[in-house]
């Protein structure tokens, strides 16, 4: 019998639903991942054949140390390029078992490849995001509902095309969650609340206007906006400030910001990338990789649960 650390009372018998509905998929697609694994390795060898003769004839020309390690890292990059390429398939199609095998046991919906979002003006407007960048990507959407409320979270990478002497490069400028909760009334006014800049923050935002945090610890890391001040601090309680605080280290995130507007509170934190499969080196069926997805909802949904409860009271 696997037994999972279900650390969340929603998550209370997931263990017998793992056995039943997510392990017979990765036990049939350890077979996939071995003969991937062996097409990658068979790989290795023939770079390793290709960097030695380019060092040989580096040797010939006469080159410096600089250029054998340049080839020395060349090859250990085309090697995990080939690794990479040959265990893309089954690395995605474990992924989406144990991660949409998770979400279908708490009724949510899973979506690993995700083309756009309804939210991103929404985030940019309200200075969530950077309004300069040229190419966004998202993935790993999760839609669903707790406490009555819909919830969708999701992961974005922008980025800016940056001008160098060689050309370009790109620069990340977020990546991180984005996670947007709907509530079933709108606000009466838009609140927004950022990282404080010290001597840089602004009287207002727009025609919204500064909000003096109650909590001292707050203030000094936020910066608070709105166009209804009554409202603002009718929301933004020490309590709920905790629980943001609280998001970003769950996530292991930093740069946490949010902001109430309509009938939605918009959150984004900037993280690594979560919810991948871990290494295709390793048998799928160890309960190690789906203990850290486990463990990885657990932190989303406990963040949902605690901003939900307070938030339901508010409004």
């Amino acid at each position: 019998m696997i037994e999972f650390n279900e650390h969340h009372k929603e998550l209370k018998g997931f263990s017998d639903y793992y056995e039943a509905n997510i392990l017979p998929g990765l036990e049939r697609d350890e077979t996939a991942r071995l003969a991937a694994v062996k097409k990658a390795k068979m790989s290795w060898p023939l770079i390793a054949a290709g960097a030695a003769a380019i060092a040989v004839i580096a040797f010939l020309l006469g080159a410096t140390l600089p250029i054998y390690i340049f080839i020395v890292v060349g090859a250990g990059g085309f090697m995990v390029a080939a690794s990479q390429y040959f265990l893309k398939g089954v690395k995605s199609a474990t992924k989406d078992n144990i991660m949409g095998g998770i979400c279908q046991f708490l009724g949510w919906t899973f979506t690993e490849k995700v083309e756009h979002s309804a939210h991103l003006e929404t985030y940019i407007g309200l200075d969530l995001l950077p309004r300069s960048y040229d190419r966004v990507h998202y993935e790993d959407r999760v839609t669903g509902a707790a406490h009555g409320a819909e919830f969708e979270f999701y992961e974005a990478h922008l980025e800016k095309r940056v001008k160098t002497k060689n050309g370009h490069r790109w620069e990340t400028r977020f990546r991180g969650q984005l996670l947007v909760l709907d509530f079933d009334r709108k606000f009466l006014g838009q609140t927004v609340v950022l990282r404080d800049k010290g001597m840089f923050n602004r009287k207002k935002k727009g025609d919204m206007k500064r909000v003096g945090l109650v909590d001292p610890v707050f203030e000094k890391i936020f910066e608070a906006y709105s166009t209804d001040q009554v409202e603002a601090r009718y929301l933004l309680t020490p309590t709920f400030m905790q629980r943001l605080v609280d998001l970003e280290t769950s996530v292991d995130g930093k740069e946490i910001r949010f902001g109430f507007t309509g009938g939605q509170l918009l959150i984004a934190v900037e993280t690594v990338n979560r919810y991948e499969a871990g290494s295709m080196f390793k048998p799928l069926i160890e309960t190690a990789r789906t203990q850290k997805i486990l463990d990885e909802i657990g932190a989303i949904y406990d963040v949902i649960d605690g901003v939900m409860k307070p938030a339901e009271r508010r409004v």
